[in-house]
């Protein structure tokens, strides 16, 4: 076992990809101990909220580390060389003999590199296979070789230059694509490797976070459609809701047959159909709510340019699925369950279901919220690097707003007053206008509601008792009160329904301690 055990810094990141870690805090160490080696003292503004508990512990427990080390010239050392010996020991070995020693990167140099930059003379076809036949698979897989090699070696099996890397003779295929590595796999799906533990943690904030906070400005949008606040106050023709119904069909039946092209590869653990897949549900609906079993009508146009930008993404950037794919059924199982309740009311829908089918959730077994927060869970173990977080975040943005257009479309189609449907170029501009200043939202996250009740003012407490008011009559609607406890707390423990629920618990618990 001995022979097996790391001995250097990026050996134990390896290892910690295949070790089985039962104790939670020596999790949360390794976690702190690879964030200060690879990013130094965290950024206290940056300190997740009491109601991320798990992100919270681990922010702390990263920052007991930097507190104790950076004093140090030698703390990243030192840091190491804790890592090292926690890999070693959850491995069932010892310590390193030394805790003092120092784990100096690339230790041991990869055979391909040994003797310098092996790409300063030119090769030839033999000598460029037999280089990246030497490199081990653990220098290529596991997210660790720089994304500038990745991009050069992508450039190459792309194009096949010829000069000045490689002498390319006739018969000969591209080296990056053909060659395997001593894992038995080829250059390229070495690079295509993606891992998802806490020793491969990307620079900048968790994806979760980052897609929550960078769609507030989209979510701001939603304020005025007409459609979605009317629909909250149950008023929603059977017409309408059907022709919603059949739109959302042709969307999810793109979505999830580009995630089915692409499957985990590109989606990880969230490419889970069984539980999250939505177009059958949607045309089941469709047909009772219409009566019809056999024609079905073509998308409308707001909806032909949302499979357009999908099928788009799928063919040039499938990454950026997870967007879609997030910004979908985190709605169905979000405010989507509230709509759900409405429609069933407005419409008279039978309690069997029927017209209803595309909220309900029969294979998520553990509830929509554990569903929710273990979603959030594998959206964190992608990694993405900065400039994918920003496409992904950028496209849930672009998402959002095709959304808002299926919607607006429906408000032209009604009638109702000053009603249009935005351009699409100009929702495709929110894959990019997302980071500009004035993101801070300050309406409801989730856009089901008018001009938000329960979002800051600047004008007080006074003002916020305004706010709802209006908020309560026919030109706003106000997201029911359990909505607004579990999704804006700050507003909700005002709300004067907590307190009666206190109450109402304070008196049974007197009662029972009384008896």
């Amino acid at each position: 076992m001995s022979s097996q055990l790391p001995s250097t810094f990026d050996e134990a990141a390896l290892c910690a990809k295949t070790i089985k870690v039962d104790s939670n805090q020596t999790k949360l160490d390794l976690y702190a101990l690879f964030k200060y080696v690879n990013n130094g003292n965290p950024d206290p503004s940056q300190r997740p909220s009491a109601f991320n508990q798990l992100g919270r512990m681990k922010f702390d427990t990263w920052a007991k580390v930097a507190a104790e080390l950076s004093s140090s010239k030698d703390g990243k050392d030192e840091a190491k060389t804790r890592y090292v010996n926690l890999i070693r020991v959850c491995m069932g070995g010892s310590e390193l003999k030394h805790a003092s020693q120092k784990i100096a990167e690339g230790t041991a140099k990869c055979p391909a590199f040994a003797a310098g930059c092996p790409f300063s003379s030119t090769l030839s076809t033999s000598e460029m296979r037999d280089l990246m036949a030497s490199i081990p698979a653990s220098h290529v897989g596991g997210g660790y070789v720089s994304e500038s090699f990745k991009e050069i070696m992508g450039i190459l099996h792309e194009t096949q230059q010829v000069n000045p890397l490689l002498e390319l003779t006739e018969g000969d295929g591209c080296p990056v694509k053909d060659v395997r590595t001593s894992s038995g796999k080829t250059f390229a799906e070495e690079m295509d490797l993606r891992t998802f533990d806490i020793s491969a943690m990307s620079d900048g904030p968790m994806l979760s976070e980052s897609l929550k906070e960078g769609t507030k400005k989209s979510h701001k949008e939603a304020e005025n459609v007409s459609f979605v606040r009317n629909f909250l106050k149950g008023k929603i023709t059977r017409e309408n809701y059907a022709i919603l119904t059949g739109n959302l069909y042709h969307v999810y039946t793109t979505l999830e047959s580009s995630q089915d092209k692409h499957g985990a590869k590109v989606l990880g653990e969230m490419y889970i159909p069984k539980k999250l897949n939505r177009a059958s549900r949607l045309l089941d609906d469709w047909r009772y709510l219409t009566q019809q079993s056999t024609s079905f009508p073509d998308p409308s146009p707001a909806t032909k340019d949302y499979i357009s930008r999908l099928n788009d993404i799928s063919d040039n950037d499938p990454k950026c699925l997870i967007a879609h794919a997030y910004t979908r059924y985190m709605g169905d199982l979000s405010g989507g369950q509230i709509l759900a309740r409405c429609a069933r009311k407005a419409l008279n829908l039978p309690d069997t279901g029927e017209g209803g089918r595309f909220y309900e959730f029969p294979e998520i077994k553990e509830g929509g919220k554990k569903f929710k927060d273990k979603y959030r869970d594998m959206l964190d173990r992608v990694h993405p690097s900065g400039a994918e977080r920003d496409r992904i975040v950028g496209e849930a943005n672009v998402a959002f707003v095709l959304n808002m257009r299926l919607f607006e479309e429906l408000d032209v189609l009604s009638g109702v007053q000053g009603a249009s449907v935005r351009p699409f170029a100009d929702a495709l501009k929110w894959s990019k206008t997302w980071k500009e200043p004035g993101a801070e939202g300050g309406e409801c996250p989730f856009g089901f509601t008018g001009p938000n009740p329960h979002g800051p003012s600047k004008g007080g407490a006074k003002a916020d008792e305004k706010k709802v008011e209006a908020a309560a009559s026919e030109d706003g609607a106000r997201c029911p009160w359990p909505f607004i406890f579990f999704h804006d707390p700050k507003q909700g423990i005002r709300d004067w329904q907590t307190w009666l629920c206190v109450g109402i618990a304070a008196s049974y618990m007197f009662k029972q301690l009384k008896n």
